[in-house]
């Protein structure tokens, strides 16, 4: 049995609606993942920029330290004794 020209035209709107929905949910999952990696490269590069300052004030530290103990090592003063304390509740 033929399906009238109404029943035809109402398969055929439903089946372009139910691809125009899923382009819809294609499109913006397309956009969200574009707007998530931007987010996350803008995150990284801040984090980047953070720990690149933060390393050259741990890189002067270091200098200095290094520093003062050849001064130290130079000096005709004995040579300090270090010595680890254990805390007993921990």
């Amino acid at each position: 049995m033929p399906l009238c020209p109404q029943h035809i035209s109402q398969q055929v709107k439903e089946a372009q609606s139910r691809l125009g929905g899923s382009l819809v949910k294609i499109q913006k999952a397309r956009h969200d993942s574009a707007v998530e990696s931007e987010n996350l490269k803008s995150m990284f590069q801040s984090w980047e920029q953070k720990w690149m300052h933060r390393r050259e004030l741990i890189a002067s530290r270091i200098q200095t330290i290094e520093a003062q103990l050849k001064e130290l090592a130079e000096s005709e003063l004995p040579m300090p004794q270090f010595t680890i304390f254990d805390d007993p509740g921990e």
